[in-house]
């Protein structure tokens, strides 16, 4: 038990990869593991797809900002929520399909982040490593054309995989009262978590170099915390941070989300 702790506790996002292969017994293990994660109703509304081919891979990395471990990477998964496979299914029995709705919607997201960090736990088990891709809804029009993308679905997640060239450092997580309530929600420990957190980031040296929009900020004196990072991010109006063409996407995909 102590052993499979460790190993849950040992997560890095690895974006850095040797050119040693990814077999197909290894491809199939990862996608049978991920089967097992929990789902709603045993619907499994999601389907991934593997991608080894050199030019898709390409073109996904410059779809999702010029990122090169897409390209270098020995096997790039696509975690899709998936109702298509379902609306099929009410088709030929001839029942009404709600898959227009926003819950079908929210319990097909959850099947698929739940598959996806499976499938992670399991290549980290056989001692790949890899990287969530949230970039992959960059240009979603462009990723369901390149991939044939059916109505009823959308790329969730991507994920980069492959022999690690090197390994990251254990990245700190907030401390738990910062995340984790008793009873009700309590947002009075936030305060002091957050700031121990932003002490903890800056002697680590997480955040050095990585100011978001510097430019917008030019009277900033003080720290660069985990705080203000986020803070940022979270005022980020730009396209790439907030995907506003994601609306209409889903609704391209009859997901209207009634």
């Amino acid at each position: 038990m102590n052993e499979l702790l460790s190993f849950l506790n040992s997560h890095v996002s690895v974006r850095q990869f040797t050119d040693q292969p990814i077999d197909e017994d290894q491809e199939r293990l990862i996608v049978t593991t991920a089967q097992r994660s929990p789902t709603s109703s045993n619907l499994q509304a999601y389907t991934i797809i593997g991608i080894r081919n050199q030019e898709t891979k390409d073109r996904l990395a410059e779809l999702c900002g010029r990122q090169g471990h897409i390209a270098h990477s020995g096997l790039f998964l696509l975690f899709c929520a998936d109702l298509y496979r379902l609306s099929r299914l009410n088709a030929e029995k001839g029942y009404p399909f709600t898959g227009e709705y926003t819950e079908p919607f929210i319990v097909a997201t959850v099947d698929t982040a739940l598959a996806a960090g499976r499938a992670l736990m399991a290549a980290q088990a056989m001692g790949l490593g890899g990287v969530m891709v949230g970039a992959i809804r960059n240009h979603p029009d462009d990723v369901a054309e390149l991939l044939n993308l059916p109505p009823y679905t959308c790329p969730i997640m991507g994920m980069s995989l492959g022999y690690p060239a090197t390994v990251p450092k254990v990245k700190p997580r907030l401390p738990m009262e910062a995340i984790y309530c008793r009873e009700q929600y309590d947002s009075g420990p936030f305060a002091q978590a957050i700031a121990d957190y932003d002490k903890i980031i800056d002697r680590l040296g997480h955040l050095k170099g990585r100011e978001v929009n510097a430019g917008s900020y030019p009277d900033f004196a003080g720290d660069y915390s985990w705080s203000e990072h986020s803070a940022r991010r979270m005022a980020d109006l730009s396209p790439t941070a907030l995907r506003p063409h994601m609306k209409s996407f889903l609704e391209k995909q009859k997901l209207k989300l009634k």
